[in-house]
């Protein structure tokens, strides 16, 4: 009997700050998105995409800043940007994009800024009882051997995607027991190698927990959500153990800051935004 997930994308919530650099590549020389900006921009909202600014300083590459909702995946977002940007061009002339792309995630926050944020989670919110707190200190994940804002490649090109997921539990309720708190930091471990992605580290306290994590590029950010909540719920008998809701964020190597001053040309394009 295949047990059914208690958090599913109908009856869970989604807070989100999903931001990404993405270059496209042309066969030949790219027409300016300029003339056309506001009807793509329209277009793409339709696919629940925003596009923030663009750049097109190099012939044969353009830039675009985007925002996303938490359903669509980088995969999704190339795919999108390129079909309604050649749709809208195709009663003047051909856009040939090559296959390959790049697509980076950015945060308002760099990944060594949430990092330390986030090791500091058992300092931050201190159990009154000490044998808890050592609990949960003991509890902390991080591997030092992974990097999310290292390049990554798909069939069709290449990708950063690191992303925050919090998890609260419901109610905000803090839950102290060693053998539960144990079996989600496992659950949470599991699901990650299971699924191929990258973890950082976990933050895991009494009544939340901060993940840092790698997903591939065709996972979505709400996907990954909740698969992480589902486990974790199931090492308790798939009781109602979360809130139905949860946070989604991007992050990387630069902050949103770093990416809208070289898109701006008041600064130089961070290395790798630009594309080669």
């Amino acid at each position: 009997m295949q047990i059914q997930p208690r958090y599913t994308s109908n009856n869970c919530s989604a807070a989100y700050q999903l931001n990404w650099s993405l270059s496209v590549f042309g066969r030949e020389s790219l027409p300016s998105p300029a003339a056309s900006i506001q009807q793509l921009r329209e277009a793409i909202a339709k696919d629940h995409l925003k596009i923030l600014e663009f750049n097109d300083k190099l012939p044969n590459i353009v830039q675009f800043f985007v925002s996303s909702r938490s359903d669509l995946n980088p995969a999704d977002i190339v795919r999108l940007v390129k079909g309604r940007w050649q749709y809208l061009r195709r009663s003047i002339e051909s856009i040939e994009f090559r296959r390959n792309y790049r697509i980076t995630s950015v945060g308002s926050a760099n990944a060594d800024v949430l990092d330390a944020y986030i090791d500091r989670q058992p300092e931050r919110h201190p159990m009154a009882d000490h044998r808890v707190q050592e609990l949960l200190e003991s509890l902390q994940f991080h591997d030092t051997q992974v990097d999310l804002t290292s390049v990554r490649r798909s069939s069709h090109g290449e990708f950063r995607y690191a992303l925050q997921v919090v998890i609260e539990s419901e109610s905000g309720w803090h839950d102290v027991r060693s053998s539960v708190l144990t079996a989600y930091l496992q659950a949470i471990i599991a699901s990650c190698r299971n699924h191929g992605w990258l973890l950082s580290r976990i933050g895991l306290l009494s009544n939340h927990v901060h993940v840092l994590l790698g997903p591939c590029v065709e996972d979505s950010p709400m996907e990954v959500a909740l698969v992480l909540m589902n486990n974790m719920a199931f090492t308790q008998g798939m009781k109602p153990m979360f809130r139905s809701s949860f946070y989604v964020g991007t992050f990387g190597e630069y902050d949103r800051g770093a990416i809208w001053k070289g898109l701006a040309g008041e600064t130089p394009l961070p290395p790798g935004q630009a594309g080669s």
